[in-house]
This record gives C-alpha cells, sequence and structure tokens, in this order.
C-alpha cells in the first residue's frame, strides 16, 4: 500500500472543514493527569469551543495549560477500478493547540449556544431561553493549526 500525506496551508480550506466536522477528540490537562474524551465541538473565530458535561472533569479541568484537538473527516473507501481489489481511503484531520480558557462573557457564551444549536440541529433558538443541556463552556485559544490529508492506495 502506498500512502500519500500532503500538509494544507490553506486557512480557508481548514476553517470550511472545521465548521463541516461535527467532532473530534480533545485533550484536556487536569491537575495530576490528562483526560482524552470525543466531544462536539464549534469553531468560531479562530478557536474551539466545548461544553463540558461531566461535573468531576470541570472540577479537576487545569485551566491556562496547554490543551489538543483533533477533528477527522474520512470519505468512504472506495475501489480504485473493477479489476482491482486495492482499496483507497481519504483523511483529512485538523489538529489545534493552545492554552484551555473559560468564557465568561454572556454574550459569547449566547453566541456560541445559538451556534452549537445551529451547527446540529439546523435551528436557531430564541433569544430568551435556556437549555438545560448546556453545562460548561471552555475554549482552545489556538497557537497553531495544522492540516493533513493522507490518501492511502
Amino acid at each position: 500500500m502506498q500512502i500519500k500525506v500532503k500538509t494544507i496551508r490553506n486557512l480557508e480550506v481548514i476553517e470550511k472543514e472545521l465548521n463541516s466536522i461535527s467532532s473530534g477528540v480533545i485533550v484536556l490537562p487536569l491537575e495530576e493527569d490528562f483526560e482524552q474524551i470525543g466531544t462536539n465541538f464549534v469553531y468560531h473565530n479562530k478557536n474551539i469551543y466545548v461544553f463540558i458535561q461531566n461535573k468531576e472533569l470541570c472540577k479537576n479541568l487545569k485551566l491556562e495549560a496547554i490543551a489538543k484537538f483533533t477533528a477527522i473527516k474520512e470519505t468512504a473507501s472506495r475501489k480504485k477500478n473493477k479489476k482491482e481489489k486495492e482499496n483507497i481511503y481519504s483523511l483529512f484531520y485538523i489538529s489545534v493547540s493552545g492554552i484551555i480558557k473559560n468564557v465568561r462573557e454572556k454574550k459569547l457564551i449566547n453566541n456560541i449556544k445559538q451556534s452549537f444549536i445551529q451547527k446540529y440541529s439546523g435551528k436557531l433558538i430564541e433569544s430568551g431561553s435556556r437549555s438545560k443541556s448546556f453545562s460548561r463552556l471552555i475554549y482552545i485559544d489556538t497557537e497553531e493549526l495544522t492540516a493533513t490529508e493522507e490518501t492511502g492506495v
């Protein structure tokens, strides 16, 4: 099998993919360790926003430390042509590294909630309504953003 790896540097392409990918894996720094969890997210203003539901995780979260988020988009594997048995796969993955922080500004919290609901349901919520499903909002203040396209033949 041959693997082709290409680094993507075009920010518009990366942002488009981040807005279309629905989930990823975040590595969160804790007081004595780290936690890796799969999560939904919103990409906004060059940062990754995540709602943390787990209260124990929230208590142990070490703010102002380095965190990393990775989103992966996989296209369905297909045969190169009918005569060949070799499959092709294609991955597009984006890694975001930066400092983990709390979101404290009410207006930003409401904007992210709106964006989150619109991204995952396609609907907007009324500005006055409250949802119990949203918990602590944190974000990765992006310091490094890398994207890679990998194809296997």
